[in-house]
């Protein structure tokens, strides 16, 4: 697999012209897609813990018949942006990302029928539930995620200054905008806009052109919306999002 990853990129490196290079912003934005549709398996996962450990009621996400295609496709999106934008420090990241798509498919090709069962439920039942418990689909959900978070994690080390800016910030606002409600921005998205209180980035960091956007929105951050809130949140993060897949 390694080396079949290294020939890619040499040809690559080859055809410089032929290739549509990805951005930090197109990469970030295409993680935020991978998670999304990642998020019915999580989603189920962490219903069905929380009814283990506090008894409350689990909720069947509404997409979840869906995830598993919509997750592997998504992965394989994912690696085509990676692929075009890859240089000699995102081998090991290709190699991560297609570790994953196997294990992907693994784990598809098993539980694809126990995740159409669960999802044909109106509600839970609790019999099907524990069966599928037993048969490894929530630890598998589980090291599913690890993956994707040592995934995530790797990529947004290969980056330093304006371009890890740039990488997170567009993962956090497509994946704002990717949400069907937003009532509360969570407190750390103020850190991916400016970085931490006691330690913001450098001037230059954050471009000058949306600064006033990013210091705006940053203020709506941990703090429950209302209605004039909400939509500004939403408009702000679109007007950051489309500056950086645009310039960036």
């Amino acid at each position: 697999m390694n080396e079949r990853i290294l020939i890619l990129v040499a040809v690559l490196c080859l055809l410089p012209g032929m290739i549509a290079v990805s951005s930090p912003a197109s990469v970030g934005s295409a993680f935020a897609d991978t998670y999304s549709a990642f998020a019915p398996l999580y989603t189920l996962y962490k219903a069905y813990a929380n009814f283990l450990f506090s008894g409350t009621e689990i909720l069947i996400p509404p997409d979840l018949e869906q995830a598993c295609p919509q997750f592997q496709n998504r992965l394989e999106d994912l690696q085509i942006m990676i692929i075009t934008q890859t240089d000699s420090q995102r081998v090991e990241q290709l190699t991560r990302l297609a570790h994953l798509r196997q294990t992907t498919g693994t784990f598809c090709r098993t539980y694809e029928e126990t995740i159409s069962f669960i999802a044909s439920f109106p509600a839970a039942d609790l019999d099907t539930f524990k069966e599928a418990a037993d048969d490894g689909l929530f630890v598998a959900i589980s090291d599913e995620n690890k993956e994707l978070e040592g995934l995530f994690s790797s990529m947004i080390d290969t980056y330093a200054g304006r371009e890890q800016w740039t990488f997170a910030v567009a993962f956090s606002m497509r994946t704002v905008l990717e949400q069907s409600s937003v009532v509360r921005l969570d407190s750390s998205l103020s850190e991916i806009l400016l970085g931490p209180k006691d330690a913001p980035y450098a001037p230059g960091i954050v471009p000058a052109a949306v600064l006033p956007q990013v210091e705006e929105l940053a203020a709506l951050t941990g703090i429950d919306l209302d209605d004039a809130q909400r939509e500004r949140a939403l408009s702000l993060a679109h007007e950051l999002y489309d500056y950086l897949m645009r310039i960036y």
